[in-house]
C-alpha cells in the first residue's frame, strides 16, 4: 500500500509540472518585468514554437519584447505570423495597423510603414486611418511637414491623391481637407520657385534660340500647373468651409 501511495504521489507531481512551453512563457514574463527585453523575446518565441496555438496575447507580448529590444523586423514577423489566429477581420486589421505604426513611430522607417499601411488598406479599402497615414507619409516625403524641408513634386502629387482617397471615404471630416491644403501650398511654392529658376536660365541662354524657346515652354507649362493647383486650393478651401459649417449645425 505504501509503495502504491508513493507511486501516485510521483504521478501527481509529474502532472503538476509545467509544460516546456509554459516554462518558457513564464520565464519570458519574468524577464519582461526586469526590462530584459531581448531575453524575454527569446523565451516568448520559444514558447510559441513549442505551442503556437496560444492566446494572441502571448504573440503580442513576444512582439512587444522584440520591439522594445529594437528588433522591429522580428516584432513585425511575430505579429504577421499571428494573423491567422486573430478572431476576426477587425482584429487582423488592427494588428497590421500596429505593425505599420511601429515602423512609423518607433523605427522611423517610412518604407515599411507604407508597406504595412497598404496591407491594411488591402484588408479594408475603406480604412480611413490607414489611408490617412499613407497620405501623411507622402506628405512628409514631399517636404510638406516642414518649411525648411526641400519639396519633392512627385511625393506631393501622391499626397494629394491619397488625401482625395481619404476624403472619398470620410467626406465629413475636416482633417484631410486641412492636410491637403498644406500640401497644395507647399507644391505651389515649389513650382513657383521652379518657374523663376527656369526663367533665369532662359535669360542666360537668350543667344541660344533653341535652348531659350525650350526653357520658356517649360516655364509656361509650370505656370499652367501652378494655376491648376491654385484653383484646386481654392476648391479645397471651399469644401473645408462647407464641412466645418455642417459640423456646427
Amino acid at each position: 500500500m505504501r509503495s502504491l501511495i508513493l507511486a501516485l504521489a510521483v504521478v501527481s507531481l509529474a502532472a503538476c509540472k509545467d509544460e516546456p512551453f509554459d516554462t518558457a512563457r513564464l520565464k519570458g514574463s519574468e524577464l519582461l518585468q526586469k526590462n530584459d527585453f531581448k531575453g524575454a523575446a527569446v523565451e516568448y518565441e520559444k514558447s510559441l514554437e513549442l505551442k503556437p496555438d496560444q492566446d494572441t496575447k502571448v504573440w503580442d507580448k513576444a512582439a512587444f519584447a522584440y520591439m522594445k529590444a529594437g528588433d522591429f523586423d522580428k516584432a513585425a514577423s511575430i505579429l504577421e505570423k499571428s494573423l491567422d489566429r486573430r478572431a476576426d477581420q477587425a482584429a487582423k486589421l488592427e494588428t497590421v495597423r500596429n505593425i505599420a505604426g511601429m515602423y512609423y513611430q518607433q523605427a522611423n522607417d517610412l518604407d515599411n510603414a507604407e508597406r504595412f499601411f497598404q496591407k491594411a488598406v488591402e484588408l479594408d479599402p475603406k480604412d480611413d486611418q490607414s489611408l490617412s497615414w499613407l497620405a501623411e507619409i507622402s506628405s512628409k516625403r514631399g517636404g510638406a511637414r516642414s518649411q525648411q524641408a526641400p519639396a519633392d513634386g512627385t511625393h506631393l502629387q501622391k499626397a494629394i491623391e491619397r488625401y482625395d482617397a481619404v476624403i472619398k471615404v470620410v467626406p465629413d471630416k475636416p482633417e484631410a481637407y486641412i492636410n491637403k491644403r498644406i500640401v497644395l501650398v507647399k507644391y505651389i511654392d515649389h513650382l513657383t520657385k521652379q518657374k523663376l529658376s527656369i526663367l533665369a536660365d532662359a535669360e542666360a541662354q537668350k543667344k541660344d534660340k533653341e535652348a531659350y524657346d525650350s526653357a520658356m515652354e517649360q516655364a509656361a507649362d509650370t505656370e499652367k500647373r501652378v494655376t491648376e493647383l491654385k484653383a484646386l486650393l481654392d476648391e479645397t478651401t471651399k469644401q473645408l468651409g462647407a464641412v466645418n459649417k455642417a459640423a456646427k449645425k
